[in-house]
């Protein structure tokens, strides 16, 4: 187990009977003697050990060596000391797998990683790599925290701020001269001309007689 463990996603190899072997309900994905083997819950429901060991992963961390809940009947079983990998074994299921995986490996819990270490090759001398399948939750990337901004930023956004507010005011400004400009000139000429135009004079009519008659004289 000195080695450092690698991460190693689960698949089926190819066979020729492999659809006649039992599944599991959950990832429908057929049952072996790693990360597949079939588990036993207290309400007799099976599952494959990932699965279960994922359930397990999902639950609060104050809650993951309590109980489970069946997905199905919601029947609770307890979790053994050693984790999920200590649950029962379904040997019914076992005994319907091909010859060569009849025999469970052991599987261990390592962190959030369900780990199992493999058999040296008979004819390699290198150490027998530990294999591991990731069952953690994955977390959310946080966003990158904000860089810290310069006294000249700073200051460059006090003046743009300064601007805005003084180019509003001048709109202010202008807006309410253009309503109250009229309103002044109704109050004032009783009209919306704010000029008031002079009027010609007249002169009396008997005036204009008498100039015309001297006029003829």
């Amino acid at each position: 187990m000195g080695s450092a463990p690698e991460v190693w996603h689960t698949q089926m190899e190819p066979e020729e009977n492999v659809e006649n072997r039992p599944e599991c309900s959950i990832c429908f994905t057929s049952y072996d003697n790693i990360f597949k083997t079939p588990k036993v819950l207290q309400c007799s429901h099976t599952f494959c050990l990932e699965c279960v060991a994922r359930l397990v992963a999902s639950l609060p961390p104050e809650s993951q060596h309590d109980k489970i809940m069946c997905p199905f009947c919601r029947q609770p079983t307890q979790i053994p000391q050693q984790g999920v990998p200590g649950l029962q074994t379904s040997k019914e299921m076992l005994s319907i797998l091909p010859p060569h995986l009849q025999h469970e490996e052991t599987v261990w819990i390592e962190g959030t990683k369900l780990c199992y270490k493999q058999e040296p090759q008979s004819d390699s001398n290198q150490a027998s790599p530990c294999v591991c399948v990731e069952i953690g939750l994955t977390k959310k990337e946080e966003p990158p925290a904000p860089a810290p901004r310069s006294e000249l930023y700073q200051i460059c956004c006090a003046c743009n701020d300064w601007k805005r507010l003084l180019l509003i005011a001048l709109m202010v400004v202008i807006l309410f001269c253009i309503l109250l400009w009229p309103v002044q000139c109704i109050l004032k000429t009783g009209n919306l001309r704010c000029t008031s135009e002079s009027t010609p004079t007249k002169l009396p009519f008997s005036s204009v007689l008498v100039t015309q008659g001297s006029d003829v004289h």
